[in-house]
C-alpha cells in the first residue's frame, strides 16, 4: 500500500490536507515518505479561528454534530491496548476512512472561517510552512549557544530582580 500512495504523497502538484498534519509527517517520515504541499491543517485552522478543542473528535461533534468512534474501540486502553497493526484490516480501513471524511468536510467549514477572519494568508504563508520545519527541528534537534542562552538568563534575572523592588516600593 505504501508503495502504492508514496508517488502521491510525495507529488508537490497534489495538495493535500490533513488534521494533526505535524503527526502524519512524522510518522510517514518515520517510513521514508517525504509528503509535500501539505495545503490545510484542519487542527492549525482550528486554533487560528479560536476553536476551544482542537482533537478531530472533538471538532467533529461540535462543526458537525457527528459523534465519530473512539480508537479505544479498536485498540482497547491501558494494560490490554493493543496495535493498531493487529486490527483487521476492515475495520482500521473503517476508521481511517470515516477520519479522512471528517478532515475534509472539517476543512469546508474552517477554510471559510479562516477566510471570513482575514487569517487565510497567515495559514498558507506562515503556518503550513512551517509544519514541515517545525517536524525537522523535532528529528533533528536544533543548535542552541548555551554561553548566550546564559548570558540572557543572568541578564533576566538581574532586571526580574530590579522590577520586583521597584514593584514592591511602589
Amino acid at each position: 500500500v505504501l508503495d502504492r500512495l508514496k508517488p502521491l504523497l510525495e507529488d508537490s502538484n497534489l495538495a493535500k490536507t490533513a488534521h494533526n498534519g505535524n503527526y502524519d509527517l512524522t510518522v510517514l517520515a518515520n517510513y521514508g515518505v517525504n509528503l509535500r504541499n501539505l495545503e490545510f491543517d484542519t487542527m492549525v485552522a482550528a486554533y487560528l479561528v479560536g476553536q476551544k478543542a482542537l482533537g478531530l473528535k472533538a471538532l467533529a461533534f461540535q462543526l458537525l454534530e457527528e459523534e465519530m468512534t473512539p480508537i479505544t474501540i479498536l485498540i482497547g486502553s491501558g494494560s490490554k491496548q493493543d496495535s493498531m497493526a493487529n486490527v483487521s484490516v476492515e475495520k482500521a480501513a473503517s476508521y481511517a476512512c470515516a477520519d479522512a471524511d471528517i478532515t475534509g468536510r472539517i476543512r469546508q467549514l474552517l477554510e471559510l472561517e479562516v477566510r471570513r477572519q482575514g487569517l487565510w494568508d497567515l495559514l498558507a504563508q506562515v503556518e503550513m510552512p512551517f509544519v514541515p520545519v517545525l517536524i525537522r527541528m523535532q528529528r533533528d534537534g536544533v543548535a542552541l549557544d548555551t554561553q548566550l542562552l546564559r548570558e540572557m538568563s543572568l541578564r533576566l534575572t538581574s532586571k526580574l530582580g530590579s522590577l520586583e523592588v521597584e514593584v514592591y516600593s511602589a
